[in-house]
């Protein structure tokens, strides 16, 4: 099943913590904004392909189960 928003960035916010490092720097690792970052686990966006793996990665997940499976020209969501 894919995570909710909330458990999206609850397991960023405490992937960050463990690493010592900040959400923003993050960013600027994955070259977006703090803003789109955020958006993106909130799902308020979507976020490119790479960045959702780069994402998933960071937190130790595949991208289906942080994100589900998206169809890129409907701009949909398929749950996993």
């Amino acid at each position: 099943m894919v995570m909710t928003a909330l458990e999206r960035k609850a397991l960023f916010k405490a992937a960050v913590t463990l690493q010592s490092t900040t959400m923003a720097q993050a960013a600027k690792e994955f070259g977006v904004s703090y803003n789109h970052l955020v958006m993106v686990l909130r799902g308020d966006r979507i976020g490119s392909e790479a960045l959702e793996t780069r994402i998933a990665a960071f937190v130790g997940k595949k991208p289906a189960e942080m994100f589900g499976i998206r169809n890129r020209r409907q701009k949909s969501l398929i749950d996993v």
